[in-house]
């Protein structure tokens, strides 16, 4: 049998540190607190980070509603502001529309019975509503004075000629006026 000896030939050595103080045996238990403490921290931050997610689609989603609503509101307002100037200028032709009947009744009372009237044409112009275009074909002897008496007659009615003109074409005078209204 063989034995195998082993001598430790180790003297004691005096530069070796001392041992370490008790209170460090805690650092290893602090360690692993800590570790489960992040390990804490960590899965809620993850759970948060899914919630704010979460929220933030919510909030999205709730934008883009809104966004939709703005979006049909200002066309609502738009289609409304439209019918608005439609209605506005509407009322503003119906304002600017004197009644045309007494305007051709004048023209008839005013012309003698041996001048004939072949056409007369009252247009409205969309621009000025309260102007009234008056366009006259007269046949007969006395055209100029009948003129005359048809704008005396409009007269009657607070209306006055701006700009006439008078074109003879062999027996007939075409005479062609814009009818101002007066200030009443």
């Amino acid at each position: 049998m063989n034995e195998y000896l082993c001598h430790d030939f180790k003297t004691p050595r005096t530069d070796t540190s001392r041992r370490l103080p008790s209170t460090f045996r805690s650092i290893p238990v602090i360690f692993y607190v800590a570790l489960v403490g992040s390990a804490y921290v960590m899965t809620m931050d993850y759970f948060n980070y899914k919630k704010a997610l979460r929220q933030k689609v919510e909030a999205e989603e709730r934008k883009a509603v809104s966004e939709s609503q703005r979006d049909s509101f200002k066309s609502e307002k738009a289609d409304l502001e439209s019918e608005a100037t439609k209605a506005e200028k509407v009322a503003q032709w119906m304002e600017g529309a004197r009644n045309i009947q007494p305007i051709a009744v004048k023209i008839a009372r005013a012309v003698q019975t041996d001048t004939r009237i072949t056409q007369v044409a009252l247009e409205r112009s969309e621009q000025v509503p309260a102007n009234i275009a008056l366009t006259i074909h007269l046949n007969g002897s006395k055209v100029s004075t009948e003129l005359a008496a048809i704008e005396a007659a409009l007269g009657q009615l607070l209306y006055r000629s701006y700009s006439p003109q008078q074109t003879k074409n062999g027996d007939v005078v075409e005479y062609h006026s814009t009818l101002v209204r007066q200030a009443d």
